[in-house]
């Protein structure tokens, strides 16, 4: 088999309080202290979400989150036959960067306008070609040649549905926002040191939760699919922050399309 054969198969498989202070009492004419004034009591918080029901809720949420020009999430997606864990910073245009695995394997990758780059340890290459019948000549092959290199996956190669929806944000949302209708508020909730209100409903063995930011925007900030066939889970933070992804140095890219047959 040739170098290049093996790396079009190697991309095919890739892309599969505030305080209150109180003053003292200021003394009259005579001397005599006056009696400190009461400090006002506090005022109740304000309920960002009052009169919303949980549906509108998180609709709500899903409309200011998918708004933002950037975010970073990490978590876990089974909708294939293993479960993936990734840990992705991506930009409103679809730039991205981060980390995606499986049962212990791991690929760097990164999204830079069309293109994608992967780097991927010498576990992530055997997962992917044993999947796809490869012998072990030609996945000793295969990890020789990509150790600490990037393999550049085309624009036009980079599958919409699979590999390059990890850098579409609507995609990652897709789960959520199929799933918000039909939810019930319940106690709030402490994520990574920020309240959230708590929305969840059951379908069946699955539970679905959403996580929902009760002060500044209500940005979501977690949403879980837990009990189903295909447990899934979002987190979402850094709304905003700057990220810049760029290419990797050219002599560290495999090039598939610059290779001869």
């Amino acid at each position: 088999m040739t170098n290049r054969k093996i790396l079009v198969m190697a991309v095919l498989c890739a892309t599969a309080a505030v305080g209150l202070t109180a003053c003292g009492g200021e003394k009259d004419k005579g001397g005599a202290d006056k009696p400190a004034s009461s400090a006002p009591s506090p005022k109740a918080p304000v309920d960002p979400f009052a009169g919303l029901t949980a549906d509108q809720i998180a609709d709500k949420s899903l409309d200011i989150t998918k708004a933002a020009d950037s975010v970073k999430v990490k978590g876990l997606d089974s909708s294939d036959k293993d479960p993936m864990e990734f840990d992705l910073a991506i930009s409103e245009k679809g730039d991205c960067g981060g980390t995606m695995g499986s049962k212990g394997a791991k690929a760097e990758m990164r999204k830079v306008g069309g293109p994608m780059y992967m780097k991927g340890d010498d576990k992530f290459w055997e997962q992917s070609l044993k999947e796809d019948g490869s012998s072990a000549e030609e996945i000793a092959a295969v990890k020789e040649l990509f150790k600490g290199r990037w393999i550049k996956i085309p624009a036009e190669e980079v599958d919409k549905e699979e590999m390059g929806a990890l850098c579409d944000f609507d995609a990652l949302l897709e789960p959520a926002d199929s799933a918000k209708t039909g939810l019930t508020k319940g106690a709030d909730a402490d994520v990574d040191g920020k309240k959230a209100v708590v929305l969840t409903k059951k379908d069946g063995a699955e539970t679905i939760t959403f996580y929902v930011a009760k002060e500044g925007e209500p940005y979501l900030l977690k949403f879980t699919s837990e009990g189903g066939k295909e447990p899934k889970s979002a987190a979402f933070s850094d709304f905003n922050a700057p990220i810049t992804v760029t290419v990797p140095p050219a002599d560290q890219v495999v090039d598939p399309s610059k290779l001869g047959g």
